[in-house]
């Protein structure tokens, strides 16, 4: 299955994957960047505030999993090297509005991804979002 284009809700955020994009080297800029150790696989993301007091959505809440059962972070480095374009980095939320952001992963090369785990805060229970083992 694939859950891309589909919303999906944990909290008071609605979030919903746009697009999958493999195999980017770097992000940054010619001065300041972050090269990959594998490859950086970014995820882009709508997150929607659907409740009614402001909420911080950040990357370091959400996880990747492969086809083999590993279990991936977000690259904290490369996230803040991205600066505004990421808006995952502890981004405010106001009620009724949403950004788009994008999640980066550093992941080994030929990976196939199974799935995204997202969530509200650290202490939510997720929500799982198939990504079609692409």
């Amino acid at each position: 299955m694939n859950g891309i284009g589909r919303e999906y809700r944990d909290g008071k955020f609605a979030f919903t994957v746009t697009k999958v994009k493999k195999g980017v080297k770097r992000v940054g800029d010619e001065y300041f960047g972050n090269t990959a150790q594998g490859q950086y696989v970014l995820i882009y993301v709508t997150v929607e505030n659907i409740g009614d007091k402001a909420r911080t959505f950040t990357a370091g809440n959400q996880t990747l999993y492969d086809t083999k059962g590993r279990k991936f972070d977000t690259d904290g480095g490369a996230t803040v090297m991205m600066g505004d374009e990421s808006k995952s980095f502890l981004e405010q939320i106001n009620p009724g509005n949403s950004v788009d952001g994008i999640l980066i992963f550093d992941v080994p090369r030929g990976i196939r991804l199974k799935a995204l785990d997202l969530h509200d805060s650290v202490f939510s229970g997720g929500v799982t979002v198939p990504l079609g083992n692409r």
